[in-house]
């Protein structure tokens, strides 16, 4: 007798989906206002880079690992419905009259691949300094007034005459985004991103047994209100800064 797999019942790859999709829906939101913070000046955004890669100790690990976990998930899940659904009903299968279809839900699948090839790239390039290592050699010097003793004692920040060093977030920003064709392509992914959120968000609730023809459209409404906004607020950094030169004169540009 095989034994059970919970993969193959369309119930558990629901929940998983859903449950996932809301993960990476949180984290894109703190993310976006993350990023935003960048507005309030070098100070403010530095401070906050250094408590994501330094002060947040093994909080940002946990919460790598869950990120890593839930698109591997995500993606698994979303693939394995689609097959069933497949072969299931091969021939297709009406839509309920109020879900019609969309160029959101259209296009899917190359939103999707797009998305994830955005974040492999944003991932190499501000996070690990892989395509840029001369990020890595942006430093600040801040005073002592705001250094935690803690990460003095265990090495993790140098102290020379009162003057502690940091990863230079801002500069690194503000020169990725100063190039035309990174920021272009960043507008664009974060375009594509706007377009996959439109008809996901709205999905994700569709999975667990919301839709009907009154709750459908408003449902669809905030899945693009929210899709659409993080466009928005991802989008305003890489334009800032290309079209409108923000951070240059603060950098040396």
């Amino acid at each position: 007798m095989s034994k059970f797999n919970p993969f193959n019942s369309v119930i558990f790859n629901k929940v998983v989906m859903a449950a996932t999709g809301f993960i990476l829906v949180m984290f894109l939101i703190g993310h976006c206002l993350g990023n935003m913070q960048i507005f309030l000046g070098r100070e403010t955004f530095n401070s906050y880079a250094h408590f994501l890669q330094v002060s947040s100790g093994e909080l940002i690990y946990i919460v790598r690992i869950v990120m890593i976990v839930s698109i591997i998930l995500h993606v698994y899940t979303s693939l394995k419905l689609k097959f069933i659904n497949l072969a299931a009903k091969p021939e297709g299968y009406s839509v309920k009259r109020f879900v019609k279809s969309t160029i959101y839900s259209r296009t899917m699948i190359y939103t999707g691949i797009m998305i994830f090839l955005f974040a492999a790239y944003h991932l190499l390039h501000f996070t690990a300094g892989v395509t840029n290592p001369e990020y890595k050699g942006y430093v600040e010097n801040y005073g002592p007034s705001v250094a935690d003793p803690m990460l003095v004692a265990h090495g993790l920040v140098e102290e020379s005459g009162g003057i502690f060093e940091r990863h230079d977030a801002y500069k690194m920003v503000i020169v990725g985004f100063n190039q035309p064709l990174i920021s272009v392509f960043y507008i664009f992914a974060v375009i594509m991103l706007g377009f996959h959120l439109a008809h996901a968000i709205q999905s994700m609730f569709q999975t667990l047994g919301l839709s009907g023809p009154k709750i459908t459209p408003k449902l669809i409404s905030i899945s693009r209100i929210i899709g659409f906004g993080l466009t928005i607020g991802f989008a305003s950094v890489p334009v800032a800064v290309l079209i409108f030169g923000y951070g240059k004169g603060v950098v040396g540009l």
